[in-house]
């Protein structure tokens, strides 16, 4: 759980980024990120349009690499170097147009957010309908989350996450209009497989990926964003309204001939 925010443990999303950044960056962090691409670039790649965004660790958009869209941009609450593909924001007021994004990533973001709630709303507020939205988000169903519990070394930058069911991010984009496509599990046995033989480690992985107890140690979930303002069209509903209609006018002709 996260410290309160009068506590001298509390550090919010901008705060908690470096050090995250820095675990990312050891041995560990880069074998589970390379884990997650891998997964990545199976699901990218059939998500398609004009304009995709992350916000996440990394200080790049090379994670959306995979997809077929031409203009990535990178968010961040930091003040990163300049560039065209960089944009500088508050997590929970996102300067971006409405409906404008056709995808939109959250890479271990929600984890380390002071407000996941208002993240994910802005997050979803900036996708058009019809586009994706794609969290990663750490597994606390897997062998991952007592051991970053113990926050040894390195580790603890990670203790201070929040893992997530990927049951409660499905509730919470049900309330957002968001219909949830897959959910894909990866890192089996992480962190014991960084020690393991690259063909063994993988077969571990499809193993885990492949079990419905979803023991992975991350998550990829997608969801899509349902077209709202429109009615469904059941046939059944004209038909219905024909025989009424018609009932109605049929006895309404009788009672005429009657008066007549």
């Amino acid at each position: 759980m996260f410290a309160r925010k009068n506590s001298p443990e509390y550090c919010s999303f901008a705060e908690a980024l470096p050090a995250v950044r820095g675990w990312f960056a050891s041995e560990r962090g880069q074998f589970l990120l390379e884990t997650e691409q891998r997964l990545l670039g199976t699901l990218l790649p059939r998500m398609f349009g004009h304009h995709a965004c992350t916000l996440g660790i990394l200080p790049d958009a090379s994670l959306l690499d995979e997809t077929q869209i031409v203009h990535k941009t990178f968010l961040t609450p930091l003040s990163e170097v300049a560039g065209k593909e960089t944009v500088r924001l508050s997590v929970t007021e996102w300067p971006i147009q409405p409906r404008s994004m056709n995808v939109v990533l959250l890479h271990h973001s929600l984890e380390f957010a002071e407000r996941p709630h208002r993240m994910l709303r802005e997050s979803c507020r900036a996708i058009m309908p019809g586009g994706r939205l794609v969290v990663v988000g750490f597994n606390p169903c897997s062998l991952w989350n007592p051991v970053r519990m113990m926050g040894l070394g390195h580790d603890r930058a990670i203790r201070r996450a929040k893992f997530y069911q990927p049951k409660r991010i499905k509730d919470w984009l049900t309330l957002l209009n968001f219909r949830t496509c897959h959910v894909h599990f990866g890192g089996g046995l992480f962190p014991l497989t960084c020690r393991l033989p690259p063909t063994r480690r993988l077969k571990v992985e499809e193993f885990i990926a492949d079990s419905p107890l979803g023991m992975g140690s991350f998550y990829v979930l997608v969801a899509v964003k349902e077209r709202s303002g429109l009615i469904p069209y059941d046939r059944r509903w004209r038909s219905s309204g024909n025989r009424l209609f018609g009932s109605a006018a049929c006895t309404a002709g009788n009672l005429m001939k009657d008066e007549r």
